[in-house]
């Protein structure tokens, strides 16, 4: 019998401990399933956001309980007819276990509640899977019922503690003097940065964009003189979807007049040392900078500009050996050799090499790359060149052989992948032998053929990235990160003549190979901004770019600036070591887009399409009824 009218709780289902015993106590929460010894005695764990107490019903207790004025079969019946997920209220006495019946791993393991009355509020009906389910449901069934799958454990903890960061975060920066700005969501289209969602009006052909970030915004508030900003922001990016990428996602977004590079890092460092001592229960050293390193350091040595620092595997140029078959200017030969990738077996490697081009498409354009494999054995070992066929025809390398084994130290056992490529490409975040790098460093872990260095301890800045990439598609030159970022003091000469070789005023902020955020020194100067924009970019009409109000708010008066954004879930997710940050989101869209909770995004009918908003359209495949 469902009930409105129930006492008022007076513990969690999580608090209740030896010291309670003999306690009157009011719990409500979930029912999970029950244990029936017999209709004397039964036990029914009961649930909440706070952790689990066992409730028991013994008969002949109840009978003797001076509390009680619900008859015995009356509570029995309910007990036994209550559905697994049902909401429930009870009455009862904490007792202690015997100590054989201790549970040590449950917080309330040392206690049990004998109840005397039970108010069903709610209850529920079968569940197409259970929050204590020991096998995991596949996360279609889970996204599609996630009010039943964030009431699992792994979801309640992820949550809170995504919380807990959060509230970390507004600490630290109130207390460093920054004012919590909100920005607006319904924003205008820009050339620069990924594919937009675009929010139509009432006034035909007029449309908002979603933003990708709060970036002009917040260059905004530092020209109106908003000294330090900051917000936890909603972006959004109509791009390709992975593991690591929702359409809809949060940074932790700032910005600060007057600052260096320097200034800006520092501050976050300190940031993350607050943090990772609070969460994560890790004490980094708090006057202690992060390691830094420079793109094209990153991307010579890992080929990766997020290196995962935890393994020592690094790639060599040997282009310096080649000059009878390589013009340096335009390819290069890369060397990894992977000790102990001898052991991989030809399906091993055959799927190392799958998943790096797979990876890579997922990206921008990979580099061209030619690829040979050479396990290096007592036979091959003075003869090992002659095997890659990519630098084989070279009589260099084949007489300096010895030369560059001894550079590379290569021996017997190892795995030596041979590479060549692009030599011209700039603004890349990957290269081929950089994704295999990864791949095999994670196949030599499976095996027990590496070891990692600790995780969530290894930050790294990557700076001095290029400011401008060539775009392989139409040739133009592009913003490597976005338009509005300074180039190197001593790059400037170079701007435009030479502008691939200009360095940004740019910093990402790496951990364990994972990108955790990104930011740079801004342009302030108007006249650089629309040099930037107008000579270089090659945007010729400003105003109709949707850069004025930038522009003039620059020429109004505005202090030099920097800032960074980081990537909250991508954070969190790096932090609670989740497979997908859809595990650190309450609500999350699927590999595809959509929210299966909800049911978004849903069709709308064209005739209210076309009232409305005055949109024609012209696919005749749309069905606005599927």
């Amino acid at each position: 019998m469902i009930t409105d009218t129930f006492p008022k709780k007076n513990h969690n289902c999580g608090a209740l401990r030896k010291c309670h015993v003999g306690e009157r106590v009011v719990l409500c929460g979930w029912a999970q399933k029950l244990r029936k010894f017999s209709t004397e005695l039964i036990f029914l764990p009961i649930r909440d956001s706070y952790g689990t107490t066992q409730l028991v019903y013994n008969a002949a207790k109840s009978k003797n309980s001076v509390n009680s004025n619900e008859d015995d079969d009356g509570l029995l019946e309910k007990l036994t007819g209550l559905p697994v997920e049902s909401i429930i209220c009870v009455e009862g006495i904490v007792v202690e276990r015997s100590k054989e019946n201790y549970n040590e791993h449950m917080p309330t393991g040392e206690i049990e509640v004998q109840i005397d009355k039970l108010y069903c509020l709610n209850p529920a009906k079968p569940l197409p899977f259970y929050p204590t389910d020991k096998k995991l449901i596949n996360e279609e069934v889970r996204l599609r019922n996630r009010c039943i799958d964030l009431r699992r454990d792994i979801m309640q903890k992820n949550l809170r503690t995504r919380s807990r960061v959060s509230s970390i975060i507004h600490n630290f920066l109130d207390n460093e003097g920054f004012v919590e700005v909100e920005t607006p969501l319904l924003f205008k289209s820009t050339p620069e940065g990924a594919r937009e969602f675009i929010v139509p009006t009432r006034t035909i052909g007029s449309f908002y964009a979603l933003p990708q970030s709060p970036q002009q915004y917040k260059q905004l508030l530092i020209a109106g003189g908003i000294d330090k900003y900051y917000q936890i922001a909603k972006c959004f990016r109509d791009e390709d979807l992975r593991a690591d990428r929702q359409p809809e996602f949060t940074q932790i977004d700032l910005e600060m007049s007057f600052v260096t590079a320097a200034d800006v890092t520092s501050l976050i460092e300190r940031l993350m040392v607050r943090i990772w001592k609070d969460i994560v229960g890790i004490e980094l050293i708090p006057n202690k900078s992060f390691p830094r390193i420079s793109y094209q350091d990153a991307m010579r040595r890992f080929g990766t500009d997020k290196p995962d620092t935890r393994y020592e595997l690094e790639i060599s140029d040997i282009s310096n050996y080649l000059s009878d078959i390589l013009d340096q200017s335009k390819s290069k030969v890369e060397c990894l050799v992977i000790k102990k990738g001898g052991t991989f077996t030809g399906a091993e490697i055959k799927s190392i090499e799958q998943l790096a081009n797979q990876s890579l498409n997922q990206g921008k354009k990979p580099d061209s790359s030619l690829l040979n494999f050479v396990k290096i054995k007592e036979n091959n070992i003075n003869t090992w060149i002659s095997k890659a066929n990519v630098i084989r025809q070279s009589t260099n390398a084949t007489s300096m052989q010895e030369e560059i084994t001894k550079e590379l130290n290569v021996e017997i056992g190892d795995l030596v992948v041979v590479s060549k490529s692009d030599a011209r490409l700039s603004g890349v975040n990957w290269t081929t032998i950089g994704r295999i790098r990864t791949n095999a460093a994670n196949l030599l872990r499976s095996k027990g053929l590496i070891q990692f260095k600790p995780s969530l301890s290894n930050f790294l800045w990557v700076e001095q990235f290029p400011l401008f990439t060539r775009d392989q598609d139409t040739g133009l030159l592009t913003s490597t990160h976005h338009p509005f970022t300074s180039p190197e003091p001593g790059d400037i000469n170079l701007l435009f003549d030479n502008p691939e070789l200009v360095r940004g005023q740019h910093y990402d902020l790496v951990l364990d190979g994972v990108e955790i955020g990104g930011g740079s020194i801004r342009v302030h100067s108007f006249e650089l901004q629309q040099d930037i924009l107008e000579n270089i970019l090659k945007i010729k009409d400003i105003k109709q770019a949707g850069f004025q109000h930038l522009i003039d708010a620059l020429g109004s008066g505005c202090p030099p600036h920097g800032g960074i954004a980081l990537g909250f879930d991508r954070l969190m997710s790096v932090i609670l070591r989740t497979e997908s940050i859809r595990d650190v989101i309450a609500f999350p869209k699927n590999g595809t887009g959509n929210d299966l909770c909800v049911g978004s995004p849903s069709f709308i009918s064209k005739e209210r399409i076309r009232l409305d908003y005055g949109i024609q359209l012209l696919s005749s495949s749309f069905d606005e009824n599927q």
